[in-house]
């Protein structure tokens, strides 16, 4: 049974477009070439989507939104330091498992335009507020340094550009992967 046929065409046009995106960029890619991809004809393809910059929106919306709502819900009343461990394995085995969209998701969102970039901008800023609020969090329990806004910005760095380097089916898995940044996060941001 052909496992293709089992997913839905919508889905298979976002993964390829993802993929083609990743791979060499929002601007470099065709409409033709996601037609290709997905072997549909013009006509079929647009039933799915309605133009190369809805498929950009999603796949980084997707992404960007889980990425915020997961951090979101976690529990303020958790030591600071087992957050970033939560959040940090979270990102990066999402990272891993979906390695194309997040690719776009955290380099192709400038190609976004008008209300579409407010919203993703407003999103990756509800992200980078829920790190914040650990960074913060921990330097008033004393368990983390004292909140820096260029730190937060390089801890971030740290995690979202993994994307360049981290091979899913590489030597060491996705999850050794994430307990190796956390410590590293976490030894950054001790206490002096």
């Amino acid at each position: 049974m052909d496992k293709a046929a089992d997913v839905p065409q919508r889905t298979r046009v976002l993964k390829a477009a993802a993929a083609l995106f990743a791979e060499r960029g929002y601007h470099a890619v065709a409409m033709s070439d996601i037609q290709e991809a997905v072997q549909l004809g013009r006509g079929a393809l647009y039933h799915h989507i309605h133009s190369k910059e809805d498929l950009l929106y999603d796949i980084v919306r997707e992404y960007i939104l889980d990425l915020a709502d997961f951090g979101s819900q976690l529990s303020r009343d958790l030591d600071a330091r087992e957050r970033i461990k939560i959040l940090g394995r979270h990102l990066v085995l999402k990272i891993a498992a979906y390695k194309s969209e997040l690719t776009v998701c955290f380099r192709e969102d400038r190609s976004l335009t008008g209300p579409r970039k407010a919203e993703i901008l407003s999103l990756h800023a509800k992200y980078e507020r829920v790190w914040r609020d650990v960074l913060v969090d921990g330097a008033e329990a004393g368990v983390l340094r004292a909140y820096d806004p260029i730190v937060l910005k390089a801890l971030l760095g740290m995690y979202f550009h993994s994307f360049l380097w981290i091979r899913p089916d590489g030597t060491l898995s996705p999850e050794t992967l994430a307990e190796k940044i956390n410590e590293m996060a976490l030894r950054m941001l001790a206490p002096a």
